[in-house]
């Protein structure tokens, strides 16, 4: 199997998915080059965000194309990784197909997979209930948690704190990861993701989604990772 991935930002997604996919599948290799695919293999690509990763998802349904014509190995999935932010779950894929339909781009040989992250990548890392303290010594966090508790209710369906330093949803689940993470004295940014990267820290994350009816569309990503092995 080989797989074609276009993430939404330049950093998140670029550091967090190749090392957990290093730790799921280890027998898939990071390519640098898409026409190079052999053989269990994933090429990644950043969209840039939106809406500029609109045209590079239509780009990248005509080079896989391409490459499944004329290469003996060929792609079996293009991936797309986007955040909802404010839009309701399932409206993002709709979006995207919607798109290629427009610009009359079809997928030949392969699979078109959206992967939601429901609100942002970050709402998934708040998933981890062994990181997360119930009672914090910060006090902006411990206001966080009296408006939503994490550990006991679907980070994914959190809203945004009545604030003016957060004008979307993303933006307060962001604040409310790197406050939570502070408290166990780890540090956390868009640049700086290792704690989350690693293996206990994934684990943590599969073991809410294979346990309760949290981070579904964690545990949509987690079960397609699953069927690749």
């Amino acid at each position: 199997m080989n797989l074609y991935i276009v993430v939404e930002g330049d950093r998140t997604e670029t550091q967090v998915y190749p090392a957990w996919l290093k730790l799921l599948l280890p027998d898939y290799v990071q390519i640098n080059d898409a026409w190079l695919v052999t053989d269990n293999n994933y090429y990644l690509l950043s969209g840039g965000g939106i809406p500029s990763i609109y045209d590079h998802i239509a780009n990248s349904v005509l080079e896989i194309n391409n490459i499944n014509k004329q290469s003996s190995n060929k792609y079996d999935y293009l991936v797309v990784c986007i955040d909802t932010e404010e839009c309701e779950k399932g409206e993002e894929e709709k979006i995207i197909r919607q798109k290629l339909a427009e610009k009359r781009v079809k997928l030949i040989d392969a699979q078109l997979v959206v992967i939601e992250h429901q609100v942002c990548m970050e709402s998934w890392f708040l998933g981890n209930r062994k990181v997360f303290k119930r009672n914090p010594q910060n006090q902006k966090l411990l206001e966080y948690i009296e408006f939503y508790n994490v550990g006991e209710r679907n980070p994914e369906l959190m809203d945004s704190i009545n604030s003016e330093d957060f004008t979307t949803k993303a933006q307060f689940h962001f604040d409310y990861l790197k406050k939570m993470l502070a408290e166990r004295n780890m540090r956390y940014s868009k640049n700086n993701t290792t704690e989350v990267q690693k293996s206990d820290y994934l684990n943590e994350l599969i073991n809410r989604c294979s346990t309760t009816k949290d981070l579904l569309t964690f545990k949509a990503w987690y079960d397609f990772v699953k069927q690749l092995k």
